[in-house]
């Protein structure tokens, strides 16, 4: 906000022309008031409860969600109770005038997880995130990723933020989280973890924009102060490889590596979509003459980071794998499946296990469920134009395929590998250097 600084002559004349002055730009600033009125989202981010105007607009906004939404959704009460969402959007209308926007939105987060619909969420991350990237190995929370500023974090074990134990802070965050089995809940976590404005809306934390984060490494016990970057700004990480030989970044939505020593095919499937520069059919028709060429006896699609899209961009794959399966009675196909395995991703496995029946899946237990729901749409809150998506469809793969599962709510795999920090730390892919050991 300027400050203009007058300095007043006292004379008549000066006088009179301040006033007109004063009198025109008072005219001129209320046209651009008038042009330029804040929106209603402006008036709820830029305001804090004790704005009544504020308020009443995220009344509309409570009210709109607990109208529509069960109007859209699926099947909006197949675990949470028409009476208990009432309820707590109820009390959540009742508090708006005790909550900031961040609690505010942390509480409709936590009735939205009640819902049990892994694809029916809400996002307001405001762009604040940590220069630390984490994952979850044996119960534990690591960095796995550190801006090198930071590099002594590295691989370190998180034991408090904020002073907070980490066990806590993982129960609250998971009160956020829409699951349909725990393993997505693996999946999810470091992401909740590397945006403070969940545990700020929880007040786990009390500063959005810093944190102290205890760990522990090498048996030895230290406190990192850590300062979030806004929203455009990039970390510098410590490990900045784009590319990995066979493991890859994930940082496209397919790509395939012929391995000669393994006489193996390493097809990477990250994203059920096309990409731009690059058709998935004609990807597929020059990686099969890849296959075809070299005699492929060992075909590995790597399903553990696909969390979907559209599950028909799949097609000419499985039908090419079946004519090649049909012919070439030697070949041996595995999908490695993981946590981050979802929606269309689980649409994938099945539609290898068709195409290929005694295709085999290595890895660990799948964050998509074996009957989910899908075909995501998403409206937005009138107000604060908060986006709210929900499901439109159910989908029963234990119905739709004959191959049958005894995961409970996930795809457990045929061969199960649980990677570990040490795994991390070293570089190594376990789940792909078992398959090619066979």
């Amino acid at each position: 906000m300027k400050t203009k600084r007058f300095v007043l002559l006292i004379s008549a004349a000066l006088l009179i022309a301040i006033n007109l002055l004063i009198t025109v730009t008072s005219c001129a600033a209320s046209e651009r008031v008038t042009k330029e009125k804040p929106t209603n989202r402006e008036i709820i981010l830029k305001n804090d409860n004790t704005n009544e105007k504020r308020n009443q607009l995220l009344k509309e906004d409570i009210m709109f969600f607990k109208k529509e939404l069960p109007k859209h959704h699926k099947n909006l009460f197949r675990i949470i109770s028409k009476e208990e969402f009432n309820e707590k959007t109820d009390q959540l209308i009742a508090n708006i005038e005790k909550l900031n926007n961040k609690q505010l939105f942390v509480e409709l987060n936590k009735i939205i997880a009640l819902i049990g619909d892994a694809h029916t969420t809400v996002n307001y991350w405001d762009g604040y995130h940590y220069p630390l990237q984490f994952k979850i190995f044996g119960g534990n929370v690591y960095v796995v990723n550190a801006d090198t500023g930071l590099k002594e974090m590295m691989f370190s074990k998180i034991l408090k933020i904020d002073g907070v134990d980490i066990d806590i802070v993982l129960k609250q965050l998971k009160s956020l989280i829409s699951h349909e089995n725990e393993s997505w809940v693996l999946a999810m976590l470091p992401s909740y973890l590397e945006s403070p404005v969940y545990m700020y809306g929880l007040g786990i934390i009390k500063n959005e924009k810093e944190a102290v984060f205890t760990v522990q490494k090498d048996n030895a016990v230290q406190d990192f102060t850590v300062s979030a970057l806004e929203y455009g700004k990039n970390a510098n990480f410590v490990n900045s490889k784009t590319e990995d030989v066979v493991i890859g970044k994930y940082d496209k939505y397919y790509d395939y590596k012929y391995l000669p020593d393994h006489k193996a095919l390493y097809f990477e499937y990250n994203v059920c979509a096309d990409m731009e520069n690059r058709k998935f059919a004609d990807f597929n028709k020059e990686m099969f003459g890849v296959i075809e060429k070299n005699h492929i006896n060992k075909i590995i699609i790597d399903l553990r980071n696909n969390t979907g899209g559209n599950s028909e961009i799949l097609n000419p794959f499985t039908k090419s794998l079946k004519n090649y399966v049909q012919k070439n009675d030697n070949v041996k196909v595995y999908t490695l499946i993981g946590r981050n395995t979802f929606s269309s991703g689980m649409f994938a496995i099945y539609r290898v296990k068709e195409a290929a029946p005694e295709a085999i899946s290595v890895g660990e237990p799948t964050g998509g469920a074996l009957d989910c729901y899908g075909e995501v749409k998403t409206m937005n809150l009138p107000n604060s134009q908060i986006p709210v998506s929900y499901s439109t469809k159910y989908f029963e793969f234990s119905k739709s395929f004959s191959y049958k599962n005894d995961g409970v709510k996930t795809f457990l795999p045929d061969i199960s590998i649980q990677p570990t920090i040490d795994d991390c730390k070293s570089g190594k892919d376990v789940v792909l250097d078992y398959v090619l050991s066979e």
